[in-house]
């Protein structure tokens, strides 16, 4: 579990990282605010990176719950079925680990949204917390939950589809390329099957001003003023940010576990080593009238 907890944030991190900027252009493309070139051309505008960076810090505090969580469940969930190596194992692991991290994900998304969509004027904070505390100020606690619904239904099979995916693509080679690139195309085909999805979600988080009453009126309201088009409007942004998002996770998550293997083989080497030479030194300077008759 520890392995897992430990992996799962480093492989997080760097996945966060690598993919934010695309996240922040996908959040802006499903909200309406224009076409991919229009949204890069507004968040690049002054030539600086903080616009595409704006709403890092709510996912990347939130890291370690949501890859505890992840990692930990689908880990266990493996281990407590009677076949964990088995593809519909992964599968099963996979939808309870995206259930279950839905619960610490949909707030952490909600603020990162509702912060890659502010405007100067709005007053949202750019602090995970400060935003946090700025939404259930204005919304009470209730607000922080706000499409969890359908975060669950994103997240549950897209875990699933993600890890099995993955573990089909990499049995018998596990090498930096192989695992980057299973790790990127499982990430992109869990993310354009479930997309539309994930429209209803950013449109439903991302509304401050109480628009929509729930998941399905966004859905029915943006197919009415946007039509259908709508839900796979910026795919191709996810795509790749999902790709490279995906494969930067995995590669870490690969090298912590190989890292972690390491050390503790070391580790139980010097134990040995040291054991040995206790042993022989025991031997050697062992006292007669410490010998017995058996």
């Amino acid at each position: 579990m520890a392995l897992d907890f430990v992996a799962g944030c480093i492989g997080g991190c760097a996945g966060i990282v690598a993919g934010h900027p695309l996240d922040t252009l996908k959040v802006h493309i499903q909200s309406g605010r224009g076409s991919p070139l229009q949204c890069a051309k507004s968040l690049l505008r002054g030539g600086t990176i903080s616009n595409i960076y704006r709403g890092v810090w709510a996912p990347l505090g939130g890291i370690a719950a949501v890859n505890a969580i992840v990692f930990g469940a689908y880990g266990n969930t493996r281990r407590a079925l009677s076949e964990p190596d088995s593809l519909k194992t992964h599968a099963m692991a996979g939808a309870a680990a995206g259930a279950l991290q839905s619960l610490a994900c949909a707030p952490v998304e909600l603020i990162k949204t509702r912060q890659q969509l502010a405007s100067a004027g709005e007053g949202m904070p750019n602090g995970a917390w400060a935003g946090a505390r700025h939404i259930v100020k204005i919304g009470g606690f209730k607000a922080l939950f706000r499409g969890l619904g359908i975060t669950v239904a994103r997240d549950s099979p897209a875990f699933a589809i993600y890890f099995t995916s993955y573990e089909f693509m990499t049995r018998g080679d596990k090498s930096v390329s192989r695992v980057f690139t299973a790790g990127g195309v499982a990430g992109a085909l869990s993310w354009v099957i479930l997309y539309p999805i994930d429209v209803v979600k950013s449109r439903l988080q991302g509304d401050a001003i109480g628009k929509y009453s729930g998941a399905w009126d966004c859905f029915v309201k943006s197919i009415r003023s946007d039509g259908w088009r709508c839900m796979t409007r910026g795919v191709v942004a996810v795509t790749l940010r999902a790709f490279i998002s995906n494969g930067a996770c995995f590669t870490a998550v690969a090298w912590t576990e190989q890292a972690w293997q390491h050390c503790s083989s070391g580790s139980a080497v010097k134990t040995l080593a040291q054991a040995a030479v206790i042993s022989d030194a025991v031997r050697h300077h062992e006292s007669p009238d410490l010998r017995f008759d058996i």
